[in-house]
């Protein structure tokens, strides 16, 4: 069973009031359709719709899409954790390739100083649930 301990490092979350970064989590044979919430360099937590059925242990192909520009990336990812809200659910993966961030469209973010490492659940977050397409 993968180690579901949080991540050390520091997390870069995506300022969602101007941007939403896509994210299709594909565990053969189903697409889960969402968007990154934070990303480090070894994992990220990611939001989905309610609906979708996503597990801890699913194993599959990530793929972080920036709806202007910016080539696709890919890498193989695990599901650690969920956490099921009312109108959410969040998902913690740990990537299972390494990532450049510098060459890709994130590196912007990455670059960012003042990452929030989150305390806790992630329950406290559901007013964070409230904009987007998830309604």
């Amino acid at each position: 069973m993968p180690d579901p301990s949080p991540r050390k490092e520091e997390r870069h979350i995506v300022p969602s009031i101007s941007m939403t970064i896509q994210i299709d989590f594909y565990v053969d044979p189903i697409s889960f359709i969402g968007r990154l919430w934070d990303v480090s360099s070894s994992g990220a937590c990611l939001l989905f719709p309610i609906r979708e059925p996503v597990v801890p242990g699913l194993v599959g192909t990530l793929t972080i899409q920036h709806p202007i520009f910016g080539d696709p990336i890919r890498l193989r990812a695990s599901s650690l954790w969920v956490d099921r809200l009312e109108s959410a659910s969040y998902v913690g993966v740990r990537f299972l390739e390494t990532v450049d961030f510098n060459t890709t469209f994130l590196k912007v973010l990455m670059r960012r100083s003042g990452g929030y490492t989150p305390v806790g659940s992630f329950g406290d977050l559901l007013s964070g649930t409230a904009f987007g397409s998830f309604t």
